[in-house]
């Protein structure tokens, strides 16, 4: 039996409590940015002071902390954790969970050499694992160092049976290092993998971001085959993202002030596994769930949070439950539309007079995108404000009642910003 001094190490041990402290984390930086450096410092020390913290953790926290001109007290961290990690490196085998985040913090430290060590004995002892193979190709791009990067894809790629998907995957992670070459090259070799019609359909959706030649489209089948494939673990995922869309509408629910009764017809539209049912319920007399995937609606219903559970693509108003609605609520369902005219449309004309919608999207703020919406290798759109509200407007909903920004989600370790909308159908219309 191994003691304490001579078992295995992990770094990251508890995947909950790290999406919670990396959420602060991204609380610093919202404080960073909006020049308030008095309550980014106290939350870095806050963070610091997390019983049992990690030491991949500590230097993030530590690099905020010299960012804030604190370079004293970040030397200290950064030596703090050094000296931490030399005492347990020889214990660190778990490529996912040690040696991967060990190389992490060594590369954030500037021991390049080192990380770079580890990575390869991550890689060396599990080559067929997706996320060391992926971070190891990460650390070769930050080290502009681009074709070794495409060799450990190409290498991964001759050992999974899931050529395709590898494929898909590495061209997303390549594009969100801005190595479009590199992401150029996956989207061409997942070209060669792509069989089926969904998987078509998906590739159009990167060799569009990308400005590349789409094949063809079956978009419905793509987004049936995507959810059907992730519904399992959908929760588990979007844990692991820490999704905050969920998480808006409520706070949305609660600044509007509606009263808690259980008068209202609700419909959950693309509710998915049901993450917001249980928010939703104080308000609900009926509550409906409806979605493309017809496993997410299963999962939701072994939850037993709905009334009435439907099969329905929101673009097609023919296949909606029947009659009117109190309530819509669209949670980080809109990113997979680009235009939206037709969606809002159908969801005004289920509206009662009076009646709500509130909606996230993801946050575009680059003023080169002049369509109002882009689309990303994420396979998932962004949509400006200016948009929202001009498209809202030909639906026949009035101004937002609010309109807020905050972070929706996580994409590869950065926050993705969100937009939340609630808008209020006119109870009354003069004409």
């Amino acid at each position: 039996m191994q003691n304490e001094e001579t078992a295995h190490v992990v770094l990251e041990k508890d995947e909950v409590e790290a999406s919670k402290i990396v959420a602060r984390i991204e609380d610093v930086r919202v404080l960073i940015d909006s020049g308030d450096a008095d309550a980014a410092m106290a939350l870095c020390e806050d963070i610091l002071r997390t019983p049992g913290i990690p030491i991949n953790t500590a230097v993030k926290v530590g690099l905020l902390v010299k960012e804030l001109g604190h370079t004293e007290i970040a030397a200290s961290i950064f030596e703090n954790a050094y000296t931490k990690l030399q005492s347990v490196i020889d214990r660190l085998e778990d490529p996912e969970r040690a040696l991967l985040p060990a190389a992490e913090t060594l590369a954030d430290l500037g021991h390049f050499d080192e990380a770079e060590a580890l990575c390869r004995k991550a890689i060396q002892s599990a080559p067929e694992n997706l996320t060391v193979a992926v971070g190891y190709a990460a650390f070769l791009v930050h080290r502009d160092r681009i074709d070794e990067a495409l060799s450990v894809f190409e290498q991964h790629n001759d050992l999974t049976n899931s050529k395709f998907n590898s494929a898909i995957h590495f061209a997303m992670v390549f594009d969100h290092l801005q190595s479009d070459d590199a992401a150029r090259a996956c989207l061409e070799q997942a070209k060669m993998y792509c069989k089926t019609k969904t998987q078509r359909a998906k590739l159009d959706f990167f060799l569009a971001s990308k400005g590349m030649r789409k094949n063809a489209e079956d978009q419905h089948g793509m987004a049936v085959e995507l959810f059907d494939g992730f519904a399992e673990n959908y929760d588990k995922q979007l844990a692991k993202l820490d999704n905050n869309g969920p998480s808006m509408v409520f706070t949305a629910l609660e600044e509007l002030g509606l009263p808690k009764t259980p008068s209202r017809r609700i419909l959950d539209a693309g509710c998915g596994t049901g993450l917001c049912a249980g928010f939703l319920r104080p308000y609900a007399k009926e509550l409906f769930g409806v979605d493309l995937s017809v496993k997410m609606l299963e999962i939701s219903r072994d939850k037993g949070g709905y009334d009435f559970l439907a099969r329905t693509d929101l673009s097609e108003i023919v296949t909606y439950p029947e009659g009117k609605f109190d309530m819509i609520i669209c949670a980080d369902v809109l990113v997979y539309f680009g235009a939206l005219t037709t969606v809002f449309q159908n969801f005004a004309s289920i509206l009662n007079p009076g009646g709500w919608l509130v909606a996230t999207v993801e946050f575009e703020n680059d003023p080169k995108v002049k369509t109002g919406f882009k689309l990303y290798p994420s396979g998932r759109h962004k949509h400006t404000d200016e948009y929202l509200l001009k498209t809202l407007t030909i639906a026949g909903f009035p101004k937002p009642k609010s309109i807020k920004h905050a972070r929706l989600r996580n994409e590869l370790g950065a926050p993705i910003l969100g937009t939340m909308i609630a808008v209020q159908k006119p109870a009354l219309v003069f004409r």
